[in-house]
C-alpha cells in the first residue's frame, strides 16, 4: 500500500513538472519581447537540466544567441552562466570555466550583483572540483560578501554550504561544521528544500569524518529524500556515493555496491561526470580481487570519466584561463586604484576652488578693519598666487595631453603660459595694493583727549 501511494505521489510530481515545462515552452514559443524569450529559455534550461541535460544546453545556447542579437547583456550573462552549469555537470571544466568567467565579466560591467555572486560561486565550485580549494574559497567568500550586501539569504546559504565543503576537503572539520550549520539555520528558517539537500549531505560527510557514522547516515538519508523530491539526479548521485563509501569503510561490501550502483545510475541519467567517476571507481575497488570482469568494466568507465574531466589538455586550458583571469582582476584593481586617486585629486581641486573665494572674502573684510597694511598686502599677494597656481594646476593635465608627455614640447607650452600669466599677475598685484591697502585708513590713532590750542589773544 505504501509503495502504491509512493508511485501515485511520484506520478503526480512528474506530471506537475511536465506541465511546468510545457507552460514555459508555450511562452517561449509565443510572440512577445525577445528579452522575455531569453528569460523563459533560461528557466526552461534549468527545469530540464536534471532529466535532459543536452536539451538544457540547447535552450541556454538559444537564449545566448538571442541575447547577443538584441544586445541584451543581462540575458547574455544569464545564458552563459546556464551553459557553464551544464558543462560543469558534464565534466567539461575548461569550457565551463571559460563561460563562467565570460559571464562574470559581463555581470561586473552591468553591475548585476545577484548574477555576479552566482558566477563567483560557480567558479569556486569549479576550482573545488579541481581540488584547488584555497582558490575556490577566494571566489566563494567574494560571493558571500555580495550576497550579504544585497540580503540574498537563499544564495548566501548555498555559498556557506560550499565554503563548508571546501573546508572538509582541506580537512578543517571545525570550520566546515561552522559554515554548514550557518547554512542549515538559514535554510530551515526559509524552509528552502532545494538547497537543504546539499547541506544535509555535507553535514553527513562532516559527521562521517568525525566518526559519527550513524548520525552521518541519518543526514545522508534525509538528503536523499529531498534530492528525490527535487528530482536532483546529480545531488542524489553525490549522496549515494557518500553512503557507498561509508559502507565500504565499514566493510559492508554488499551495501556499498548497492548504493554505488544507485549513484552510477543517477549520475548516468544526468550525465554527471564526477558522479560517474566516483561511483565506478568505488565499484572497481570493491570488486578488486573478487570479480575481475566487473572490476575491469568499472575501471574502464572510471578512466573514461576521469580522462574527460582531467586530461592534460583540459588542465592546461584551466591553468591558462586562471592566469588570464588573475591578470584581469589585477587590471581591475589597478583601474580602481587610479579611479580612487583621480577622485581624491578632484576632491582636492574642489576644496581649493571653494577655499580661494573664501580667502578673498576674508581679505575684503580685513581690508575694512584696523588690520596692519603689511598683513593686507601679504594676504593680497598670497590670494593672487593661489589663483594663478590653481589655474596652472588645472591646465597642467591638458598640457601633458597636448604635448604627449614630451618634455621639450611641454616646456615650450609652459613658457608661453608663463609669459601670459606672469605680467597679468604683476598687474593684478599692483591693483590689489591700490584698492585694498589704504595706508591712511590703517594708521594707528593716539588715544585720550587732545591738548587744547593756545589762545593767541593772551
Amino acid at each position: 500500500m505504501g509503495f502504491i501511494l509512493f508511485l501515485c505521489f511520484l506520478f503526480n510530481f512528474l506530471c506537475g513538472r511536465v506541465n511546468v515545462i510545457n507552460s514555459v515552452k508555450f511562452y517561449a514559443e509565443s510572440p512577445g519581447g525577445d528579452t522575455l524569450k531569453v528569460r523563459l529559455l533560461v528557466k526552461r534550461s534549468l527545469l530540464v537540466q536534471s532529466v535532459r541535460p543536452d536539451s538544457a544546453l540547447i535552450y541556454a545556447q538559444q537564449g545566448l544567441d538571442i541575447s547577443r542579437t538584441i544586445n541584451y547583456s543581462k540575458g547574455e550573462g544569464d545564458c552563459l552562466n546556464r551553459l557553464g552549469v551544464v558543462l560543469m555537470q558534464h565534466g567539461k571544466y575548461d569550457k565551463a570555466l571559460s563561460v563562467f568567467l565570460a559571464s562574470l565579466k559581463i555581470r561586473e560591467e552591468i553591475k548585476d550583483l545577484s548574477g555576479e555572486l552566482a558566477s563567483l560561486n560557480n567558479i569556486g565550485i569549479i576550482y573545488s572540483d579541481q581540488n584547488d580549494n584555497n582558490k575556490a574559497l577566494k571566489y566563494h567568500f567574494k560571493a558571500k560578501t555580495i550576497a550579504e550586501s544585497i540580503h540574498d539569504r537563499k544564495s548566501l546559504s548555498a555559498i556557506l554550504s560550499n565554503i563548508g565543503n571546501c573546508y572538509i576537503k582541506l580537512n578543517k572539520i571545525d570550520s566546515a561544521l561552522n559554515f554548514e550549520m550557518q547554512a542549515y539555520t538559514i535554510q530551515q528558517a526559509m524552509n528552502d528544500q532545494t538547497t537543504l539537500q546539499n547541506t544535509l549531505s555535507i553535514l553527513g560527510d562532516i559527521n562521517y569524518k568525525m566518526g559519527h557514522k550513524d548520525l552521518a547516515l541519518d543526514y545522508y538519508r534525509l538528503s536523499v529524500q529531498y534530492a528525490i523530491k527535487n528530482n536532483d539526479k546529480s545531488g542524489l548521485a553525490d549522496t549515494y556515493n557518500s553512503i557507498a563509501r561509508l559502507y565500504k569503510k565499514a566493510e559492508q561490501a554488499d551495501s556499498s555496491i548497492v548504493y554505488a550502483d544507485y549513484a552510477l545510475d543517477a549520475a548516468n541519467k544526468s550525465q554527471y561526470a564526477e558522479g560517474i567517476f566516483n561511483a565506478s571507481d568505488l565499484l572497481a575497488h570493491t570488486y578488486s580481487g573478487k570479480n575481475e570482469h566487473l572490476e575491469l568494466r568499472y575501471l574502464k568507465i572510471a578512466n573514461a570519466a576521469k580522462d574527460s574531466m582531467f586530461n592534460a589538455e583540459r588542465i592546461k586550458q584551466i591553468q591558462t584561463l586562471s592566469f588570464n583571469e588573475t591578470t584581469r582582476q589585477e587590471e581591475i584593481r589597478e583601474e580602481e586604484k587610479r579611479e580612487s586617486e583621480k577622485r581624491i585629486f578632484n576632491l582636492q581641486l574642489i576644496a581649493i576652488a571653494v577655499f580661494i573665494p573664501f580667502f578673498f572674502l576674508i581679505l575684503l573684510v580685513l581690508s575694512k578693519s584696523h588690520t596692519h597694511p603689511k598683513v593686507i598686502e601679504f594676504m593680497g599677494v598670497t590670494s593672487l598666487l593661489l589663483v594663478f597656481e590653481f589655474i596652472t594646476l588645472l591646465i597642467h593635465p591638458l598640457v601633458q595631453q597636448i604635448s604627449n608627455h614630451l618634455p621639450v614640447l611641454e616646456l615650450v607650452i609652459l613658457v608661453i603660459l608663463a609669459a601670459i600669466l606672469v605680467p597679468m599677475h604683476h598687474r593684478l598685484t599692483h591693483w590689489l595694493k591700490q584698492k585694498l591697502v589704504n595706508v591712511k585708513h590703517h594708521q594707528p590713532q593716539t588715544s585720550g583727549k587732545s591738548k587744547p590750542a593756545a589762545n593767541p589773544g593772551k
